[in-house]
């Protein structure tokens, strides 16, 4: 049966992200839920949860969707592909125009015949690092001023701020000259992103002083289309470590400058 996401259900779906090796924390999916509380789905077959999947809409002009999980002995059943039906239909029935999401490779054929076309390809790269600290946000009041949210709209080309609010507050903020960049643990590594910078010599000192406050390995997804992200990276000794497939379904009304995404806020959400 597919179903709503409940806040009783978080432990069952944090246990599918251990299970796949996924860097996602309660506090994500909390955040996921509480943005988004009639777009999460799970798959539940007699009272155990086998799958799921998200939406994070930004108005009618895009949403993404993310964290599609199956239990590997549940595969091979149509549980991905109901899954992926019901997030469409809730999309679809918001009036939403166009529909993205970050593909791996196991997930990619499932998309593909759900009408889901490649849109680029991007990694995600990883600096290794000491052993993961107890890390909490320095700054007890993390907030994006409104020169950082009018620039992400140029970046994303569309109005994320509810969603980017929510994510700074579990977040490291570095602002600098309307730019800015955010940082937060993860179950195997920080997670650097999202940063929005309209030239590399901000994003070089954004992302400089968030791997200053923190040691241990950090993730880095950056989307495709910015090489001067992907130097940066590797300046930085980072190195790929993952593929992904961005697709779409949909026509899209925006477009968004890949430039000044310097980072992914997570292959979920976009």
């Amino acid at each position: 049966m597919i179903r709503t996401l409940t806040d009783n259900d978080i432990p069952s779906a944090l246990a599918l992200c251990r299970n796949a090796g996924w860097n996602q924390l309660q506090t994500d999916w909390s955040r996921l839920l509480a943005y988004e509380p009639d777009g999460c789905f799970v798959a539940d077959i007699d009272g155990q949860i086998v799958g799921t999947v998200t939406t994070t809409r930004y108005g009618t002009d895009l949403a993404w969707i993310g964290m599609m999980l199956v239990d590997d002995r549940f595969r091979r059943r149509g549980i991905a592909t109901a899954l992926m039906n019901a997030s469409l239909s809730y999309l679809r029935d918001c009036d939403v125009a166009c529909i993205k999401l970050d593909a791996t490779p196991l997930g990619q054929p499932v998309y593909e015949r759900l009408g889901f076309q490649p849109d680029g390809s991007f990694h995600r790269w990883s600096r290794d690092g000491d052993i993961l600290p107890q890390w909490n946000p320095e700054r007890p009041a993390n907030r994006l001023s409104p020169l950082n949210l009018q620039l992400d709209r140029s970046a994303f080309s569309t109005d994320r701020r509810g969603w980017l609010n929510r994510l700074a507050a579990d977040s490291h903020v570095v602002s600098r000259n309307n730019c800015f960049g955010m940082a937060r643990r993860g179950f195997l590594a920080n997670y650097l992103g999202p940063v929005i910078a309209d030239n590399k010599q901000e994003a070089k000192q954004i992302v400089a002083e968030l791997l200053s406050q923190r040691s241990g390995q950090t993730f880095w997804d950056i989307p495709p289309g910015n090489s001067e992200a992907v130097r940066l990276a590797e300046s930085f000794g980072f190195q790929p470590v993952r593929d992904l497939t961005r697709m779409r379904i949909g026509a899209t009304s925006v477009s968004p400058t890949m430039q000044f995404q310097f980072a992914l806020s997570d292959p979920g959400t976009g």
